[in-house]
C-alpha cells in the first residue's frame, strides 16, 4: 500500500475516539463498572468483618457431656480459643442425661447445651447435642460448636489409646495410588500421565481467557458497530471524501483499542483505591481476599519479570489487532444494521473456536491429560494463541521461546490478514446491498489482484462498478455506491 492510502488515519482515530467517548452506553457502563469495582473490596470486608464479629464468641455459656464410652477423656479441654473463652465445659455421670433433657426443656430462655457420647453396637460413636426449645440460640451457632467438639473428640479418642502426635500425623498422611506398567523385558515403566495443575491455577488460566475474549471483544464489537452504522446512514460516503477506506479502518481499530485500554485502565484504578480503601478502613487483613489464597496466587507469579509480562502484553495487544481487523471485514461486508447479527457470523464464530480451545485445555491440564506438546501447539495456533499464551507463559507452562514463537506467528497472520484486507476493503466499504458471504469477499480479492497485475481502463466509481474491477458482482441485489 502506498503512503496515501493512510492519509487522514490520525483524523478518523480523533472523530472515532470522541464519538465513542460522547456514546451514553460507554460512559454509562464504565461509571458503573468503577462503582462495582469500588466497592467491591470494602463491601467484601465489612461483610468478612461482621461474619467474624457474629461468630467471635459463642452464645453457649455452658455444655455439659455425658460420656458412656468409658473413654475416659477429659473434656476440660474440649473448646478454647478466643470463640469459646466464656464457654464452661462439664462432664456428669452417662445416667444422668435423660433427666437434664427433662429439666432443660422445662427452663426458660436457658444458654445451656447438653452432648451425649455412646458408642453403638453397630459399631460406631454416637455424639447426641441437645438444647432447649426457647434456648436463644442461634443454629449456626451450635452447629459450629458441635463441629468443633466433634473434631475435639476425633483427636481425643486417639490419644486416649497412647498414641502420640507424631504417630498420629504419621496415620493420618494420605494414602496414594497408581498403576505402572511393565516391559515385554519386565521392567517397570511409570506412567507417563503428569499431575494436573491446581484449581487456583485453573482459576487463573480461565480468568485469562476471559480477559482477553472481553478486551477482544470490546473492541471487536465496537470497530463492527461503527462501520456498519456509518454504512447505513450514508456517513462513510462522506468521509470517503477526505481519507482513503484504509485510513478509515486502521483510524477505527486504533480508536477501539484505545477505549478498551481507557476502560481496563479505569478498572484497574478503581481495584487500587478500592484495595487502599478497604485496608485503611478495615485494616491489611479485611482486604477482601484471604491471606492463604493471596500468598498462594503470589506464588504461582514468583518467577514473573518484566520480560514475561511485556511479552504477554504483546501477544494480548497483536491478537486484539487481529481480530479487530476481522471484526472490520465483517462490518464493512454488511449494509444495514438489521443484517449485522448475520454478517458477524464469521467474526463470531473465530472468536468462539479461539476462547473455547482455550477453556477445554485448561480443562484437559486440570485433569492431567494433555502433554506439553499440545499446550505449546495451542499457544502457537493465531485463532488459540491470545487467549492461551498469555495466562500459560505467566505460569510457567510455556517457557519464553514458546512465547516469542508464538508472537511471531501471529504477527506474521495479522501482517496477512492486513494485507488481505488493503485489497479488498476499499469494494467492501462501497459495497450496498445483501451481506457478503466468504466466497465472495475472496472472490473480491481475486479480481482485484487480477486488475493490479493487468490494469485497464479504470471503472466508473474508483472501486470498480463491479467490485473490484472483476467480472462478478457478489451478493443478489449488490451495488457500489
Amino acid at each position: 500500500m502506498r503512503r496515501n492510502e493512510y492519509a487522514g488515519w490520525r483524523e478518523v482515530f480523533l472523530f472515532s475516539l470522541k464519538q465513542e467517548m460522547k456514546q451514553k452506553s460507554f460512559r454509562g457502563f464504565l461509571i458503573l463498572m468503577c462503582v462495582i469495582i469500588l466497592a467491591y473490596v470494602p463491601v467484601s470486608a465489612w461483610l468478612q468483618q461482621k461474619g467474624r464479629e457474629q461468630t467471635r464468641a459463642t452464645e453457649v455459656s455452658r455444655l455439659t457431656v455425658y460420656d458412656e464410652t468409658g473413654l475416659g477423656i477429659d473434656y476440660s479441654q474440649a473448646l478454647e480459643g478466643e470463640r469459646y473463652e466464656d464457654l464452661r465445659v462439664a462432664e456428669e455421670p452417662g445416667d444422668g442425661f435423660a433427666s437434664h433433657v427433662q429439666v432443660l426443656e422445662e427452663s426458660q430462655g436457658s444458654t445451656e447445651m447438653l452432648v451425649h457420647v455412646t458408642y453403638e453396637e453397630a459399631g460406631y460413636f454416637n455424639l447426641t447435642f441437645v438444647k432447649a426449645a426457647t434456648a436463644d440460640l442461634k443454629d449456626k451457632d451450635c452447629d459450629q460448636l458441635s463441629r468443633d467438639f466433634e473434631s475435639f473428640f476425633q483427636d481425643a479418642r486417639i490419644r486416649v489409646v497412647d498414641v502420640n502426635q507424631e504417630q498420629l500425623d504419621f496415620i493420618n498422611q494420605p494414602v496414594e495410588s497408581r498403576v505402572e506398567r511393565t516391559t515385554q523385558e519386565g521392567e517397570i515403566t511409570p506412567e507417563e500421565d503428569g499431575e494436573g495443575i491446581s484449581m487456583t491455577e485453573y482459576y487463573v488460566l480461565l480468568a485469562g481467557i476471559v480477559i482477553v475474549m472481553m478486551i477482544v471483544n470490546l473492541s471487536g464489537g465496537q470497530i463492527a458497530l461503527s462501520i456498519v452504522t456509518e454504512k447505513s446512514t450514508k456517513v462513510v460516503e462522506y468521509l470517503m471524501i477526505n481519507v482513503r477506506p484504509m485510513a478509515l479502518i486502521v483510524g477505527k481499530i486504533l480508536a477501539a483499542l484505545t477505549t478498551v485500554v481507557i476502560q481496563f485502565a479505569a478498572y484497574g484504578v478503581c481495584y487500587l483505591l478500592s484495595a487502599t480503601i478497604g485496608r485503611l478502613v478495615f485494616g491489611n487483613a479485611q482486604s477482601g481476599v484471604d491471606a492463604e489464597g493471596q500468598s498462594g496466587i503470589m506464588e504461582l507469579f514468583a518467577h514473573v519479570n518484566v520480560g514475561t509480562l511485556l511479552l504477554a502484553a504483546a501477544m494480548i495487544l497483536v491478537g486484539v489487532l487481529f481480530f479487530s481487523i476481522v471484526a472490520g471485514l465483517a462490518g464493512a461486508s454488511v449494509s444495514r444494521m438489521e443484517e449485522m447479527a448475520e454478517g458477524l457470523k464469521i467474526y463470531q464464530l473465530l472468536l468462539v473456536v479461539g476462547s473455547y480451545v482455550g477453556i477445554f485445555l485448561c480443562i484437559m491440564q486440570m485433569m492431567g491429560n494433555v502433554s506439553d506438546v499440545v499446550v505449546n501447539i495451542c499457544c502457537i495456533l493465531p485463532l488459540s494463541a491470545p487467549f492461551v499464551m498469555p495466562a500459560n507463559l505467566l505460569l510457567g507452562k510455556v517457557g519464553v521461546a514458546t512465547g516469542l514463537v508464538s508472537l511471531a506467528v501471529v504477527i506474521v497472520c495479522t501482517a496477512a490478514l492486513f494485507s488481505f484486507t488493503a485489497r479488498v476493503y476499499e469494494s467492501m466499504i462501497f459495497y450496498n446491498g445483501n451481506v457478503l458471504k466468504l466466497k465472495d469477499i475472496l472472490q473480491i480479492a481475486k479480481n482485484r489482484r487480477a486488475a493490479v497485475q493487468n490494469p485497464g481502463p479504470a471503472a466508473p466509481g474508483g472501486a470498480g462498478g463491479n467490485l473490484g474491477g472483476g467480472r462478478v458482482k457478489p451478493g443478489k441485489g449488490g451495488r457500489t455506491s
